[in-house]
């Protein structure tokens, strides 16, 4: 038979909810001022944080600003239409943005713009630091990316240093979209022929042409074997 319970007992028993809650009320009086130290110091972290990311999109709304007017003026370079002088004063330009902003996205393009139009400048040996420095930015876009590993390429290309050369189109190449990893493994072949390595070369090519997907790059894989003095089909 169950054991009778004692419904007097149980209410004089104290309610371990209330008990609780009586301890906790009791631990923050005792405690207050470490309770208000903690409390100041979470609503303190949240400013800072808020405070932080309303200054960095300012400060990516100042870099957008500051770089818009300057890439009109490089698009006259992509189409061919800017003189040494405007090409001289743009690279000033845009080595101000990469200065102020860089470790923005829209520095980041400034970069890669200003390493592209130091290439058309032929100044080799400063374009390829601007390359070097934006391929090793850790939040670099994963689209910029292989475009700052050609560019790099390009410069050292420029430079005549055919074996780093070949090692950034590779790098572009495995980080790039089907069309422009093509591009970039013509870029290797060149230089890879261009540095003696006539095999190396000539299987890159071949691969490409032997890819149905790569017919774009076709005529250009075959004007590259001719340059290595060899055939589409063989040694």
């Amino acid at each position: 038979m169950a054991a009778k319970v004692d419904r007097k007992k149980l209410l004089k028993q104290p309610d371990e909810f209330l008990t609780f809650s009586d301890r906790a009320v009791k631990w923050a009086r005792d405690n207050l001022q470490r309770v208000l130290i903690i409390a100041s110091a979470v609503v303190a972290a949240l400013v800072v944080v808020l405070a932080i990311k309303a200054y960095l999109d300012f400060h990516q709304r100042q870099a957008a600003a500051a770089l818009a007017p300057v890439m009109s003026g490089y698009q006259a370079v992509v189409e061919g239409k800017a003189d040494q002088k405007m090409m001289a004063s743009l690279a000033e330009q845009l080595t101000k943005v990469t200065n102020d902003y860089g470790a923005t996205p829209a520095g980041m393009q400034a970069r890669l713009a200003l390493g592209d139009l130091l290439l058309t400048l032929a100044r080799f040996p400063q374009a390829a630091k601007v390359f070097q420095v934006l391929s090793e930015e850790p939040d670099l876009p994963a689209e910029l990316a292989p475009m700052a590993w050609r560019g790099l390429g390009q410069a050292q290309e420029g430079a005549k240093n055919y074996a780093a050369a070949a090692s950034s189109y590779g790098r572009a190449a495995d980080l790039a979209g089907p069309h422009l990893r093509r591009l970039c493994l013509l870029d290797r072949a060149r230089v890879l022929g261009a540095a003696g390595d006539k095999k190396a070369a000539a299987d890159i090519l071949r691969k490409l042409l032997a890819d149905p997907a790569a017919a774009e790059v076709a005529e250009r894989a075959k004007v590259g074997l001719s340059a290595l003095g060899l055939e589409a089909s063989g040694g």
